[in-house]
């Protein structure tokens, strides 16, 4: 019975710790004073079960903590004296200190309890960051594809205006903005390619590294980032060869943070650097603003030199050359460039979690859009805002500025941004509860995603789909999502996403009751987070393999689950999350107690009760006219 007062207690708090999406378990108990004091109770009867197992000074300890206001109205009358008779006097006897003590736990019944739990912290949607973030950055004008072995000799000029014919060509696919568009464009810029390389001496650097320049940036936004890499590499020397520092600089820019996402960090600490010594050289990168005065150029070069230090991390430093590169645009009278400057200020500030100072950046980018006429600034600004608004807690305001942002994306045919939108806004109604209106608009972003190619966005909004099939109580749905979200993130080596959507199905299963397929999620998921060092993944992980565990009849298994939680405690309480720290430490002394390990069970309780706000009862207190009005006869015998 002990037990599973336990698990059935503590099943609310981990349901809500452990949800990675949504959960309903957190508004249920939040919301429901009727739950409340059913917990309230079960955890009275928990208490008032241990005490027949303590010793007598152990007891009192345990009264102090565990006391509570009773959840009803305490009793008008006080209760009655029990009295012994003795067949030797009728004189009173007086009662010892220690059955005082006795009789007033006697007199506490599991209604007497009732304990104000502490609020639990909305769970965010796994992934949201990821895609909130549109830093308007300048666009590089390449991009590359294929060639028809069978073709007679031609002329190398013949060659030469086929290649950009098929340059041509491909810049039509690729303005469709779908996966298959992009695919044919690929193919396109390939032939280009090649007619360039028949033409012999006719061929200029510039023109095949420009189509290789193209490749990667196919490549890489449909998810093959060693092809990208590829790419890159081999229009480097062409770079060279043509003398343009420029993109042989954005080139090594882009290897740099294509082995940052790869986890390679030594080896993109060596492309930033190669790159940031030709920009600090030359003074020249990718132009901005439509500025080309002096000050105009001088503006592109630091900006881009914060874009730099921003992909290597070092934020503080990239801030200042932001904001060296707003002042010169600002003197240059750039709208663009100033914009473009307000808006990596404000994406950097809400990154380091200062929301004011981030809107603050973005409220000065939007106006400079605008007078620009730039709908893709706009709506890169107007969605950063909303990123702030969700983050600050003002939801409403978040789905109003998105929902601005949806024409201008839908205006520039941009449908890969009008999914992440649409995705956004879905995430946010599900946060308040509109499951109905969240699911239509996921259900919206999904076919754009697909349709861009976009297939780590695809994996996102598969996971999310399969958190609010879940919050409905929709398992099988909600199992088919995650599955198709776990193929695509191990598509395309996301290795976070697949430890998320992992830990997903464990939680999924373990409530289905299927606790073998649970233990093998979650211990995939913790093989995986281990690799990452996420620390909280790794324990609310251990957490649930924990739980599992504990509820074993095999003691083997129950010795498991206690290095599991001890491990999880112990990183809860390096991380410093309370709340959780509390809920692993009582089922660690559940299982303690399941092992024979009275002492350490009772220690863990005590310390778990003693992070929550109880309140102690009105114990009945018997005044001198109470007892004198009370008759002899009422004693009970």
């Amino acid at each position: 019975m002990f037990q599973f007062f336990v698990y059935f207690f503590f099943f609310f708090f981990r349901l809500s710790e452990e949800r990675n999406d949504f959960s309903a378990a957190a508004d249920f108990m939040n919301n429901d004073p009727h739950i409340q004091r059913t917990i309230g109770n079960i955890l009275g009867a928990l208490l008032l079960s241990l005490l027949p197992l303590l010793e007598t000074p152990v007891m009192a300890q345990t009264q102090v903590l565990s006391v509570s206001t009773p959840p009803d109205p305490a009793p008008s009358t006080p209760p009655k004296q029990t009295k012994v008779p003795n067949s030797n006097t009728n004189k009173k006897k007086e009662p010892t200190p220690t059955e005082k003590d006795s009789s007033k736990i006697a007199a506490l019944s599991t209604k007497s309890f009732r304990v104000i739990v502490p609020s639990i912290i909305q769970p965010k949607v796994e992934g949201f960051y990821d895609y909130s973030y549109r830093i308007d950055m300048p666009t590089d004008m390449y991009l590359e594809a294929n060639l028809d072995p069978a073709r007679p000799t031609l002329a190398p000029e013949q060659y030469r205006n086929i290649a950009r014919q098929r340059w041509k060509e491909a810049e039509v696919f690729r303005a469709q903005g779908t996966a298959q568009g992009l695919r044919n464009a690929q193919m396109k810029f390939e032939d280009a390619l090649r007619y360039w390389r028949a033409s012999g001496s006719l061929s200029q650097p510039t023109e095949l590294a420009g189509a290789l320049n193209q490749l990667a940036i196919i490549s890489d936004t449909l998810g093959d980032k060693q092809q990208a890499i590829n790419y890159y590499q081999q229009s480097l020397p062409l770079w060279r060869a043509a003398g343009d520092r420029t993109n042989e600089a954005s080139a090594l820019t882009q290897l740099g943070r294509i082995y940052n996402l790869l986890g390679e960090k030594q080896q993109a600490q060596s492309y930033f650097n190669q790159a940031r010594l030709i920009v600090q050289t030359s003074g020249i990168l990718s132009s901005v603003g439509g500025s080309f005065s002096a000050g105009g150029r001088e503006a592109t070069t630091i900006f881009n030199l914060g874009k730099l230090y921003e992909e290597q991390g070092q934020i503080q430093k990239a801030f200042e050359f932001y904001q060296q590169a707003q002042t010169r645009w600002n003197n240059a009278k750039d709208t663009v460039g100033e914009a473009s400057a307000f808006n990596a200020m404000g994406s950097l500030a809400a990154r380091g979690g200062q929301f004011p100072q981030a809107a603050g950046f973005y409220q000065r980018a939007l106006p400079l859009w605008r007078t620009a006429g730039d709908k893709r600034g706009e709506a890169v600004t107007l969605s950063n805002l909303g990123f702030v608004a969700d983050a600050s807690g003002q939801k409403e305001r978040a789905i109003s500025l998105y929902q601005e942002a949806l024409p201008l994306w839908r205006a520039i045919n941009d449908r890969r941004s009008e999914a992440t939108t649409l995705n956004d806004i879905a995430s946010i109604q599900a946060m308040l509860g509109r499951n109905d209106l969240a699911l239509k608009l996921y259900l919206e972003a999904l076919p754009l995603r697909r349709v861009t190619g976009d297939k780590r966005g695809e994996a996102m909004t598969l996971n999310n789909l399969g958190g609010l099939y879940f919050s409905i109580n929709n398992s099988p749905r909600a199992i088919e999502s995650y599955l198709q979200a776990l193929e695509l993130r191990r598509m395309v080596g996301d290795k976070r996403g697949e430890a998320v959507t992992l830990g997903n199905l464990g939680l999924i299963y373990q409530s289905l009751g299927e606790q073998q397929k649970s233990l093998e999620y979650y211990q995939e998921s913790l093989a995986l987070a281990r690799t990452l060092n996420d620390r909280v993944r790794i324990a609310g992980t251990l957490s649930s393999l924990g739980e599992i565990l504990s509820a074993m009849k095999d003691v083997k298994e129950k010795q498991k689950a206690k290095q599991y939680l001890e491990e999880s405690l112990a990183l809860w309480q390096s991380i410093g999350d309370r709340p959780r720290e509390a809920s692993t430490r009582a089922l660690l002394a559940g299982t303690y107690l399941a092992l024979g390990e009275r002492q350490k069970a009772i220690a863990g309780y005590q310390q778990s009760l003693s992070s929550w706000k109880i309140i102690p009862p009105q114990l009945p207190v018997k005044t001198k006219q109470a007892t004198a009005a009370a008759p002899q006869s009422s004693a009970v015998k």
